[in-house]
């Protein structure tokens, strides 16, 4: 496969979202959070929608924003993602949803001080896709700002010139990780209704500045509660500041961690197997320290240990695109369904994490099975768990890589591990995956190739993760018959 051809959608994402003088632009793009948003949407709509027509649409649709991300023109990758979304539906947008769905709502900050009483937003558009025509705002457009689950409405004016700033009251409400809806609505009719977080909390400058002394006194600390305290406080400040993070991340719980970790004497232990849940760790390995995403099961205990999977994101991506992107976080519900760990590390490069020093390290605290390992890489993570499964193919039970390719060195441990290789029909990573697949049957691996049909490259994990998790399955009930 060409190398710039290599690297998943997220790559380019990342390689567009590096900031630009606003002077020299003259609408602010959007950013990678907003664009995280809009892919979420799509997938949630892909998720609950089977029509085949509809879905082959969509696809099309977001063959065109692979393209877009590898020309730099994310103006262009939003309207694409737009009109996949629009594609599934069974009826074409009107004017009014075409013009609401350039829309999206600016936050400098999303975790926010209660005492403040307001923040500002700003109402902003896309430019006008080259080839068609300017859309006005309907006269009677309104934006309209709420609070998910209060009914009460924080924000109502009409939309006029764009970009359109507004002071936003913020609601009495007890600190906590909150949906914030906003919408268009002309008339009697809701023509957008999108969500993003919100956190609010009480004196969080000051509580910011506590844990950063703190963070400083025990800066020589590299047990998981020191460096993951560390990690909180630089991600806790990003919130507060311009920075965007693709994911929506529940700053109130996190600065409620972070002030819990601090609290603790040198050798206590905040994490443990006992506590379910989603975790942003930095954790100490053989190798050097990892930042990772773990999911922990519901009621693991140490005296029974339970399969791990780790998920490799694309080149550009980051631990969260797996937990919120890839199949709006399926990877995250299949695993809980079984009662499996999950963990996405934080990677890059062709081989990217050292993976059995990870899974080493997160067994010394949680009740992983060591011999119960699967992994999964969607395009650069393809191509890495392909690499780590070479070095070390007895530490996997089971490896899918998912539009991706990779090399493949004979080694006898390797005929022992079996492989999931799939891509989709319209995939630019097709050639490589299937090369893939090849070079594993004949060096004798048990190997399933899938081809999903008319399904691009993003769209692939999404789709293929039914059959990944079946793969799973069989690999471990085949390792039990044993």
């Amino acid at each position: 496969m060409p190398t710039h051809r290599s690297s998943s959608l997220s790559l380019a994402l990342a390689v567009a979202l590096m900031p630009l003088p606003l002077a020299a632009q003259a609408r602010p793009p959007a950013d990678r959070h907003e664009l995280g948003l809009r892919l979420g949407t799509f997938e949630r709509a892909l998720d609950v929608e089977s029509d085949e027509a509809r879905r082959r649409r969509a696809f099309v649709e977001l063959e065109a924003a692979v393209q877009a991300f590898f020309s730099m023109n994310l103006d262009a990758v939003a309207h694409s993602v737009d009109a996949a979304t629009f594609a599934l539906r069974a009826t074409p947008p009107s004017e009014a949803e075409r013009y609401a769905s350039r829309l999206w709502l600016h936050l400098p900050q999303r975790l926010v001080d209660i005492d403040e009483r307001s923040m500002a937003c700003e109402l902003r558009a896309l430019p006008t896709p080259r080839g068609e025509e300017d859309l006005a705002a309907p006269k009677d457009a309104v934006f309209v700002v709420r609070l998910a689950g209060t009914g009460t409405d924080l924000l109502r004016a009409p939309i006029g010139e764009l970009p359109q700033r507004f002071s936003l009251p913020l609601p009495d409400a007890e600190e906590g990780d909150f949906a914030l809806q906003w919408s268009v609505q002309c008339g009697d009719t809701t023509v957008l209704q999108r969500e993003q977080g919100l956190s609010l909390v009480a004196r969080r400058d000051a509580r910011l500045l506590a844990l950063a002394a703190k963070d400083d006194a025990d800066e020589d600390r590299d047990d998981l509660e020191g460096l993951t305290l560390q990690s909180l406080v630089r991600l806790l400040r990003g919130m507060t500041k311009e920075r965007r993070e693709e994911a929506v991340l529940p700053g109130a719980r996190l600065l409620r961690e972070a002030e819990a970790i601090a609290a603790l004497d040198r050798g206590q232990h905040y994490y443990s197997g006992a506590t379910e849940g989603q975790f942003w760790l930095r954790l100490k390995t053989a190798a050097g320290s990892e930042h990772v995403r773990l999911c922990v099961p519901a009621a693991p205990n140490d005296a029974t240990k339970v399969p791990l999977v780790l998920a490799l994101h694309g080149a550009g991506g980051s631990e969260n695109l797996f937990c919120d992107g890839y199949g709006n976080g399926a990877v995250v519900r299949l695993c809980q369904e079984r009662g499996w760990f999950l963990c996405a590390p934080r990677s890059s490069g062709m081989t990217g994490v050292d993976l059995p020093a990870l899974v080493d390290a997160l067994a010394e605290r949680f009740p992983i099975d060591r011999t119960k390992v699967l992994l999964i890489g969607h395009s650069m993570g393809a191509m890495q768990s392909i690499a780590q499964s070479m070095r070390a193919p007895s530490r996997f039970r089971a490896v899918a890589a998912l539009g991706g390719g990779g090399s493949v060195r004979k080694n006898a441990d390797l005929r022992d591990l079996p492989f999931f290789v799939a891509a989709g029909e319209r995939d630019f990573g097709r050639g490589g995956a299937l090369s893939l697949s090849q070079q594993l049957q004949k060096a004798g691996c048990t190997t399933t190739w899938r081809e999903y049909p008319d399904v691009e490259h993003l769209a692939i994990v999404q789709v293929a993760l039914p059959d990944v998790f079946a793969f799973f399955d069989r690999a471990l009930e085949a390792a039990r018959a044993r």
